[in-house]
């Protein structure tokens, strides 16, 4: 038997993890890409801060609810997509096309914390698909960050 909620608990899990563990990604660079200029350095690890936090807050407490998680995830990827916007307009160090990425993840982050903060029942299922995706691209920007 298929159980929706029981899948969108999991979800909002994992994908709480998966902040703790792009806030640490965003925390580490802060700290170790000594290249980029301190505006840069400082907004990746406040927004880092605040993700891990935020994932750390709906780990810590599921049992909320699933909308106060999902209202909370929503939030941490607004401020998550405003922190790569701005890393994407304040990082001339790197290439054009690592900017755009940025920008991109940014404004899929935000697009999806609106769709969520205005309808929750579409936004639970719009959380699987966007998150999904939103994910999958900050996995590669991460990637990318780290070859560079």
């Amino acid at each position: 038997m298929v159980s929706p909620g029981v899948g969108l608990f999991t979800l909002v899990l994992l994908l709480s993890f998966t902040l703790l563990v792009l806030g640490a990604s965003k925390v580490a660079r802060s700290i170790s890409h000594k290249l980029f200029s301190k505006g840069h350095r400082v907004v990746d690890l406040v927004t880092g801060i605040l993700a891990m936090l935020l994932g750390g807050i709906v780990l810590a407490f599921p049992l909320l609810g699933m909308s106060t998680l999902i209202f909370l995830l929503a939030f941490a990827s607004l401020i998550y997509g405003i922190g790569s916007i701005v890393i994407g307009a304040w990082a001339a160090i790197l290439p054009k096309w690592s900017r755009a990425l940025h920008v991109l993840v940014g404004l899929l982050n935000i697009v999806f914390s609106f769709i969520v903060i205005a309808s929750p029942a579409i936004g639970a299922v719009a959380l699987v698909i966007l998150l999904s995706v939103s994910f999958m691209v900050s996995g590669i920007e991460s990637i990318v960050s780290a070859i560079e």
